[in-house]
Order: structure tokens, then C-alpha cells, then sequence
């Protein structure tokens, strides 16, 4: 069942470190952070003379046709959770991030942003350093499409493209995040380009995208462990295992990254507005990370839910 507007609020309620240089910051001066953050969000407005869809979207792949900063906030609300940070839908707007950049700018502290960016235009150092400018902690990219809905014509080959080369050593001199979203099996490209560009933050989304249960994709994510700047989201919970709340049969894959990476390399996420269709809600995959999972302490649970995500994402 795909969340609509109208139960948006049900689906959401039915459920119970040292700063880096190169960006202005994302909160107003002597604006106090707190709260735990989710580490990954996907919002968009109906609002399309404002905010206009690519030529390859229409109103119909809007699903919910809405899902605002403030419908966010609010099922955010239902579990305590403060801060997120928005990663642009190229589905809907390729490398138009017009509205997740206004919407932190609108709330300067509780959101900040993974843009994307088109890494075959010239002038690439300069955009970076604007998108940086106007909020952006993090660069969204992947293997087979491009944001603007374009397919990478070399999927095997696609870390070797020079503007990817660029873009990984520009932000790492902007301290901006390399955030790839992908399936397994390019994982071990990543892991070359980490060797190549040791300075340059990488955050996996969705825990690589590995197969529970599968020995090489496991290896081929925990191998990237050795590289101190690489991060992994402990998200998308609706992805894995039995694919509904309330999640505890993740326990071994979670606690897969764990072991290799440690609570100071891993973030919790939701991936909302998908996390709250199909027998999936937001509360029990908080939960989780809250009370669940006994090998976690105290401490390890607020860097997963906090400290880690608010050091890549929210340093200024």
C-alpha cells in the first residue's frame, strides 16, 4: 500500500566531536545542536511552478504526491527525533536541489543536505564550493544512472570517469561527503577509489544494499572498514529481512557493521517516506536503535543516533 497524503500522519503516529573546515554552517550563531538526527530523508512539494520536475517526471511518479518538510517533521515528532538530513530525489528533480536547500535554509540546524551534482560539467570545484555555500553537507551519487536520468554508459567503469576523479578529491578539500548509492557488487569499486582518495568522506547508503545472509557482499562492505573516513547508514530498514516492523530479525546485519566499523562510522536513517508503506513505520526502526540490539550500549547507541551523523552532516 503506498502512503498517501491523507494517512501520512497516521502512518507515522501508528508507531511508538570536533567541527571540519570548508563550509559556512548549516545553524545560526549560537544555535545549540540537540537531538538525534535521521541520516537520511527524501522530501518533495506539490509546489511544481516553484519547484518544477524534470522533463522525464511527472505528477503520477509523485507517490505520496506529497511528502513536505513539515509532513517530515511531524513523523519525526512521533519518536523524538530532531534533526535530519534531506538527500535530493533525482527521480523527481535530477541535480535540482532548489527545495531540500531551501528547506534548510528555512530551518538552519535541523536539516542539512546531500545534493547532487552533474560531475561531467566544467567548473566543478566552483559548484561544489556554492552547493556548500548554500548548505550542503553531502554529494549524492551512483553507478548506473545519472540525476538527470541518463544512463552511465560504463557501470563497471564508473569511479574512472575524470569528472568523478574530481569530484572525489574537490570534496575532499570542501570536507562535502561522497554518498553512493548503489547495489553490491560495485562496492569493491568503491573500495579502490578510497584507496585512491584517502581524505575524501565516504558514507554507504542502506548498508551497501547486501544480501542478508550472503558471505561476499558482507565482505565486500566490511572490507571497506579499513579506510577511516568510510561511514555506513544503518538504514532503509524496510529492505531486509522479513521487510516489516519491528525489525529485530536485523539484528545480525547490524550488528555485521558494527563489528567492522564501530558506533563512530555508523548513522541511523529512515529513508522516509518509503520506510512508512507496506507493513513498515518509522517508530519501530528508531526503537530499535533505542532499546533494542543488546550489544550495544549507551554510548554506541548515541553515536549511531546522533554523534556520527551530526559530525559528517552537520559540522559548520
Amino acid at each position: 500500500m503506498q502512503l498517501t497524503r491523507r494517512n501520512l500522519m497516521k502512518a507515522g503516529a501508528m508507531s511508538l566531536a570536533a567541527p571540519l573546515a570548508g563550509c559556512v554552517s548549516t545553524r545560526l550563531p549560537g544555535q545549540a545542536l540537540s537531538g538525534d538526527i535521521d541520516a537520511h530523508s527524501h522530501v518533495w512539494s506539490d509546489d511544481l511552478e516553484k519547484y518544477p520536475l524534470g522533463p522525464w517526471a511527472t505528477p503520477a511518479d509523485m507517490k505520496p504526491a506529497t511528502f513536505t518538510a513539515d509532513e517530515l517533521l511531524a513523523v519525526m515528532k512521533t519518536s523524538g527525533i530532531e534533526r535530519a538530513v534531506l538527500i535530493q530525489h533525482a527521480p523527481l528533480h535530477g541535480y535540482d536541489n532548489s527545495y531540500v536547500l531551501d528547506c534548510a535554509r528555512k530551518r538552519p540546524g535541523t536539516f542539512s543536505v546531500v545534493a547532487m551534482i552533474n560531475e561531467r560539467t566544467p567548473n566543478l570545484k566552483e559548484r561544489l564550493a556554492d552547493l556548500c555555500d548554500q548548505g550542503a553537507r553531502g554529494i549524492r551519487i551512483g553507478p548506473t544512472k545519472h540525476a538527470d536520468r541518463t544512463l552511465n554508459v560504463d557501470p563497471p567503469n564508473w569511479l574512472n570517469a575524470p569528472g568523478m576523479e574530481l569530484l572525489w578529491k574537490h570534496a575532499a578539500e570542501l570536507n562535502v561527503a561522497v554518498c553512493p548509492l548503489l547495489s553490491p557488487e560495485f562496492l569493491p569499486s568503491v573500495d579502490a577509489m578510497c584507496e585512491k582518495h584517502p581524505d575524501t568522506t565516504v558514507v554507504i547508503d542502506h548498508f551497501g544494499r547486501i544480501e542478508m545472509g550472503s558471505a561476499e557482499q558482507a565482505r565486500w562492505l566490511t572490507q571497506l572498514a579499513k579506510h577511516p573516513n568510510v561511514y555506513v547508514k544503518a538504514s532503509a530498514f524496510r529492505n531486509f529481512g522479513d521487510k516489516r516492523a519491528p525489525y529485530g530479525d536485523l539484528a545480525p546485519l547490524i550488528k555485521l557493521v558494527f563489528d567492522a566499523f564501530g558506533p563512530s562510522r555508523m548513522m541511523w536513517a529512515s529513508d522516509c517516506p518509503y520506510q512508512l508503506n507496506d507493513g513498515n513505520n518509522y517508530t519501530d526502526a528508531v526503537a530499535l536503535m533505542r532499546d533494542g540490539l543488546d550489544f550495544l550500549s549507551d554510548h554506541d547507541r548515541r553515536a549511531i543516533l546522533r554523534y556520527t551523523a551530526e559530525r559528517v552532516f552537520f559540522h559548520g
